[in-house]
């Protein structure tokens, strides 16, 4: 087997070579046409070939220059709506333009690390490791993540700034335009993502399928009840509890505020109403006995008792309060079940043992959860986290909703939890709708759903990791959930959750990475170890000297050797993954395909502003396609314009009449654009055919000087004639006779 190493960032040895076969060609024409007078035709035969091998080791060598070309330049791609609407498609996802990454590319990085120098001017231009995407931009094809690997749930790791709003962006416009359903959970809360979404959503004529969770925008936003959907009662003091902090999972506090939450949920239900935070809330504070008075109510009124419960009640004395009636219904429960069996209830029995519980040792028990519930009905939270229409707590918005009815609608909500402002509340919101999703996916996976996915997008995931969160990883599948984590380092969830080994569990549980910039050593290291090992080349070089036999002498020996070594390495150097420039990626998918790429920017459809628009980049990072492409001279331009604003009114992809900003159109101007002009390079044989001409022995028309030349540059007359040249006179016989002679002479 022939083992071969040419280093691609070796010098331009090709551009040498054309440039000598190009010298020695011209110098030997010259010879032949002065020195030796042969035809231009048998000149051209004899130095065709040094022009043929300088022609074609130039082409060579313009390869090499271009490849050297591509590694210092950063290019931006900005996408319309329309054309990410061509791009979509009903099996994968479009990711940007790339190029999968290989053994030669991993190859072309180690040697040019090895080059200092050029690495240096590189990252001198301060636009990042470009030379990570220049090694392969000339193989760049769009990039698309098939469903079949996306459904195994996608890990985003990015610091801040690289790109994953960005990338949010391109992955929820593609799932309004699929028509998918679509939750985002944004700790941090960013309006520019949020308005992202909202403006892909109007420009479909689907406004009303987007709605919005902040607990800052009090007057916009929605109200969203996390109870709301539910199989069972114990449902939700499951998700309630889970938010409860606990130093194990056999916390005897935790169980026993999860056993009361259960009797309040159960007395609630039987009070045929929808339960809410703000219904702990008071029972916590103002005791069991109004909730357990109108749980018992209701067990009574199906059970036709309604009337004999009520008369029971009706024998407490006025000082009694509202506690001796919970106690008078209790005990009529309680005789009336003892008698038929057929009316016992679980529920009911450990809601009565709450009542009857001693209140100093109940309020030590559930120490732990009042604060939990207290931070999720403090201030707006009352109505935005407890809405409830019969108790007057109703948003300003006038819009309540349920992540329930944003998946049966294909649409899309954004919840942004506010955590900068308030940490604490906002990791607890954050876990009761990743609570609430999880019961949400629960139902659809027992009863089952339509085709296509529930997308679930959850940025800054380490501030909502719970157990909920592992939970809809590693079994949401079944129910047709697509998820997309994001976080900055891996460290992360260890941070937040105190535990290895649920970190472990949160990433073990995603099968695809998408790897933009991070500076982590630890993420970088756990990054490069995912991918597969390859064989690397590179040249040991050694030398060596020594001292002769006969050292009295002075002999000595000299010797320089070069090895080719192979040493086994990632085939992404975890350096590369800091190095990466912004909007850049590597990305592994679930069948083990890895690919580099880079995500284009979405262009905002109107003039708000909230979507980024190329002025908002440097002119220097990327190639403006329409100061290059001659399709959009301004002339095509101005064509364009006036053909696209010709009505105001617009088609949507969905088919829908869309209203379309008015664009002013600016006035023609009547000069002319000022173009640059190219450089040309006059051929040789242009030079070649006007050569001969200076030459004497060309058989070429003679001319001889004017006699008069001399006069008329001094302004004398001609001989015999008193008039100068200059004036204006009819011509003397003298001027005939000199005029016919000269005219003769040069025939």
């Amino acid at each position: 087997m022939r083992i071969t190493y040419d280093t691609a960032f070796r010098p331009n040895y090709e551009l040498m070579l054309a440039l000598n076969w190009l010298i020695c060609g011209i110098l030997c024409a010259l010879v032949l046409i002065f020195s030796l007078e042969f035809p231009l035709q048998l000149v051209a035969t004899m130095t065709g070939g040094f022009f043929a091998i300088a022609l074609y080791q130039g082409a060579f060598a313009r390869k090499r220059f271009d490849r050297l070309q591509k590694l210092q330049r950063q290019e931006r791609n900005f996408l319309t709506l329309e054309e990410i609407a061509e791009f979509t498609r009903d099996d994968g996802l479009f990711l940007g333009r790339g190029f999968d990454w290989t053994i030669s590319h991993a190859q072309q990085i180690s040697d040019l690390y090895l080059d200092p120098e050029l690495l240096a001017s590189i990252k001198a231009r301060q636009q990042g490791a470009t030379f990570l995407h220049g090694v392969g931009a000339g193989d760049e094809a769009p990039i698309y993540f098939a469903d079949d690997e996306s459904r195994g749930h996608v890990h985003i790791i990015g610091s801040t700034g690289t790109g994953k709003t960005r990338l949010i962006d391109l992955i929820a416009t593609q799932c309004a335009l699929r028509g998918e359903p679509l939750l985002v959970i944004d700790p941090k809360g960013d309006q520019e993502l949020k308005n992202n979404i909202e403006a892909v959503y109007a420009r479909l004529g689907r406004q009303r399928d987007f709605t919005f969770f902040h607990p800052a925008y009090i007057d916009e936003s929605a109200a969203i009840n996390p109870l709301a959907s539910r199989q069972r009662s114990s449902e939700l003091a499951s998700r309630l509890a889970a938010v409860i902090p606990s130093s194990a999972s056999g916390d005897v506090f935790k169980s026993f505020s999860q056993n009361a939450l259960n009797g309040i949920f159960f007395a609630v239900e039987m009070s045929k109403t929808n339960p809410t935070i703000m219904d702990v809330q008071r029972a916590l504070s103002e005791g069991f006995a109004p909730l357990c008075i109108r749980a018992l109510e209701g067990w009574a009124y199906d059970n036709a008792l309604l009337p004999d419960i009520r008369d029971a009640m009706s024998r407490a004395q006025p000082r009694g309060g509202i506690e001796k009636k919970a106690e008078l219904a209790a005990l009529f429960y309680q005789n009336v079940s003892s008698r038929d069996r057929t009316l016992d209830s679980a529920e009911m029995n450990n809601l009565i043992s709450l009542l009857l519980h001693d209140r100093d040792h109940f309020r030590k028990m559930v120490s732990s959860l009042v604060p939990v519930v207290g931070k999720l009905c403090a201030g707006p939270l009352a109505t935005l986290f407890s809405p409830d229409r019969e108790a007057g707590r109703m948003p300003k918005s006038g819009r309540v909703i349920s992540l329930s009815q944003v998946v049966d609608n294909r649409g899309a909500c954004y919840i942004g939890l506010d955590t900068l402002s308030d940490q604490d509340v906002g990791r607890a919101i954050g876990q009761m709708i990743m609570a609430d999703i999880a019961s949400l996916i629960g139902k659809k996976y027992n009863f089952g759903r339509d085709g296509g996915f529930i997308n679930v997008i959850v940025d800054e995931a380490s501030e909502v990791a719970n157990e909920q969160l592992i939970q809809l990883l590693n079994k949401s599948r079944g129910a047709g959930v697509r998820m997309f984590v994001a976080t900055q380092t891996l460290s992360d969830y260890e941070a937040r959750t105190g535990s290895k080994a649920m970190a472990n569990m949160l990433i073990g549980n995603m099968n695809s990475t998408i790897m933009l910039r991070t500076i982590d050593p630890d993420t970088q290291k756990a990054l490069a170890e995912r991918l597969p090992e390859v064989p690397i080349q590179y040249v040991m070089k050694t030398t060596g000297s020594s001292m002769g036999e006969k050292s009295h002498t002075g002999a000595f020996a000299v010797n320089h050797g070069e090895r080719l070594m192979k040493e086994d390495k990632p085939i992404v150097a975890p350096q590369s993954l800091g190095d990466l420039s912004d909007l850049e990626f590597f990305a592994v998918f679930a069948r083990g395909n890895l690919v580099k790429g880079r995500l284009p920017i979405l262009i905002a459809p109107d003039d708000s502003g909230h979507l980024p628009e190329p002025t908002h980049f440097s002119e220097q990072l990327f190639e403006d396609p329409i100061s290059t492409d001659p399709f959009f001279a301004p002339d095509n331009r101005q064509s364009m314009i006036v053909a696209d604003t010709a009505g105001k009114a617009g088609v949507g992809i969905d088919g829908s009449k869309v209203e379309r900003p008015e664009i002013i159109i600016p006035e023609a101007r009547d000069e002319a654009p000022h173009r640059p002009q190219r450089k040309r390079f006059m051929p040789l044989i242009n030079w070649v055919d006007v050569l001969p001409g200076f030459r004497p022995e060309d058989p070429l028309v003679e001319t001889r000087p004017d006699p008069y030349a001399d006069l008329i540059s001094r302004h004398e007359p001609y001989p015999g004639d008193e008039h100068s040249i200059l004036d204006d006179h009819p011509p003397s016989d003298e001027e005939d006779r000199m005029d016919t002679l000269f005219d003769d002479q040069t025939c």
